[in-house]
Formats: structure tokens, sequence, C-alpha cells
């Protein structure tokens, strides 16, 4: 047989461990090996192991086994070490090639946009956008679909009454944003048509993190005599499938 390097007893523990779930949150030693299709003795040692070191507990009661707590004392540093901009790099590669447009993953800092992450190719436009270069969210179409996530009290908070005009295309009424805001969510995609810059469109999709909520987009920034409608469409497409795999990776689970 051929050597892999792997160990046979841990390969076995992390097998117990992913027999777990929403649905089965406690088993039986019995449920566990018939799973397995191992030994009750061989189970019941593995068992014993991980509820020694604290990632398994059992119900006295019932003699039910199920995950333990010591898993929670790495989840925050499981969370704290995601680096979304390095993760979604080779994905925004991969857009860019295809599309051949300047495109950008930002996050929400407070009510402004910080952007983490950027490439373009030869034929795209070349933009004053830099990594870690920040905007107002409500004036992008990265910021917007990340806004068009949240709440009404959130958003009154955010966005302040009085929009300054960038181009003669900015909404600057507050009650007339979050009514493009709430058609945005509706659509899956935003998009900014010069609001911001004057020959310069954009479309932006949202990223999802672990706990389902929308911290960060992936966009499309392009010259808008090239942004037409169909393109639009097509980019948003592209991208959204982009921010599927960008989610997934960084623990969206829906």
């Amino acid at each position: 047989m051929k050597n892999t390097g792997r160990v046979q007893s841990i390969d076995r523990a992390v097998a117990i461990l992913e027999c777990f779930s929403e649905n089965k949150c406690e088993l039986k030693l019995s449920e566990i090996a018939c799973k397995l299709d191992l030994n009750k003795s061989t189970v019941h040692g593995l068992l014993n192991t991980l509820k020694h070191h604290g990632f398994i507990d059992q119900d006295q009661e019932t003699q039910k086994y199920r995950l333990g707590l010591r898993f929670l004392g790495f989840s925050d540093l499981v969370i704290s070490s995601i680096d979304v901009g390095n993760i979604a790099s080779p994905v925004i590669e991969k857009v860019c090639e295809e599309i051949e447009e300047t495109v950008h993953v930002a996050m929400l800092d407070g009510s402004d946009i910080v952007y983490i992450g950027k490439r373009e190719c030869n034929k795209s436009i070349k933009t004053s956008t830099k990594i870690g270069a920040r905007f107002p969210a409500y004036y992008t179409a990265d910021g917007k679909i990340i806004l068009c996530h949240m709440d009404r009290e959130k958003l009154n908070e955010l966005v302040p009454d009085k929009i300054k005009r960038l181009t003669s295309t900015t909404i600057t009424d507050k009650q007339e944003l979050f009514k493009a805001l709430a058609e945005m969510k509706d659509k899956g995609y935003a998009v900014d048509n010069e609001g911001v810059i004057r020959g310069l469109s954009c479309v932006a999709a949202p990223i999802i993190n672990h706990m389902g909520d929308v911290k960060y987009s992936l966009s499309v920034t392009g010259p808008t005599v090239r942004m037409t409608e169909d393109k639009i469409k097509k980019y948003a497409e592209i991208i959204k499938e982009a921010t599927i795999e960008i989610s997934y990776k960084i623990g969206y689970k829906g």
C-alpha cells in the first residue's frame, strides 16, 4: 500500500468529528462505530482521547457524545487569521483576465469602503485607487452592495442627511438612495454609473463571511463607453460567481 504520509488514528479521529452535524449534534458510541464501520473498542479509545483534550464532551446521563467546548477557543483565532485580500487574489486574477477591466475587492470600515485588493489588465483603464485607499461607501458600487444588506437603523447612522454631489448622476437624496439600495439587494449586484467619476462605471457583488454577513465586495470598473447595459449584466453574473467562491473560502456555508 502506498504511503501517503497520513496517520491512520488521526484520520479516524477527524472522521469521528465529521460524524456530528446540526441534525445530529449528539451521538451514541454505537452510532459512531456504525457510521465509520469500526469496532466499538477502537472508536471508544479515540473518543476517550478526544475527551481528554476537550474536543469531545459526553452527557453523563444519556452517555451520548457531542463536540467539545475546546473548539470555541480556536474560532476567534481562525477568523482573525483570515486574510480576505490574499484569499480573493487568485479569484480576482481570473476575473480580470476574463473581463479585461479593473477588478477591486473592498471592505467596509465605519462608513467608508477600503480597497484591500486590486487587479488591472493591459487593456483596462488605469484607475487612481490603491490598496488601502478609502471612500464613503454610499457613493460607490462597492459600498452600496454592502450597505443594501444592512437594516434601516444602521443605514441612517452611516448615510448623512445631505450627500455631496460629485457628478451629475450622484444620488444626493437619502430616501432615493435607500430605494436604489433595495433594488440592488433584489438584483444581487450594485451599479454605479459615473456617480463618483465622470467616464467611469462600476458593478459590484457581495462577499459573505462565515456569519452570513456582507462585509466585503468585489467589483469591476471600466470606462462608461465600454460598460454598456449588456456588458454590465454579463459582468454581474461573472463577479457573482466569483463572490460565491470567495465567500465559501472565508467560511460561508449558505
